[in-house]
Order: structure tokens, then sequence, then C-alpha cells
């Protein structure tokens, strides 16, 4: 009867296979770098959704403004 380990075993100066392989430094420093880049991208993204929504508020309020206008305007 064979028996099987969850991992195999280490062989000649052979490191023993993980199930999941660790990551190094660099792969550690690029995600960390990633992260970073997708945080300052979601900051520039939200600041250019408020500018586009404080701007249709603008427009939104003059819309209602020359609506206004132009029923005083009819009833009078």
């Amino acid at each position: 009867m064979a028996i099987q380990a969850p991992i195999t075993p280490a062989r000649a100066g052979e490191r023993g296979r993980l199930r999941k392989p660790q990551p190094g430094p660099v792969t550690q420093a690029i995600r960390a770098m990633r992260q970073t880049e997708a945080a300052s991208w979601q900051t520039h993204q939200d600041q250019d959704e408020r500018r586009a929504l404080a701007a249709l508020r603008a427009r939104i309020a003059a819309q209602f403004a020359a609506d206004a206008a132009l029923l005083e305007g009819a009833g009078a």
C-alpha cells in the first residue's frame, strides 16, 4: 500500500513543494504598488465624479430656474 502525502517529499536537495507557492519579495512589492495605484486611481475617479455631479446639479438648478421663470411669465 502506497503512502499518499499532500506534498511531495524533497529529493536530492530539492525543496518540498507547497500547495500554494509563496510570493517572493519582488512579487510582494509589485502587488503593493498595484494596490497603491488602484487607490490613487480611485481617488482621482472620485474627484472627477464629484466635479461631474456638481456640474450636473448646477445644470439642473439652472433648468429649474428657467422653467420657474417661464411658468411665472405665462401666469402673469
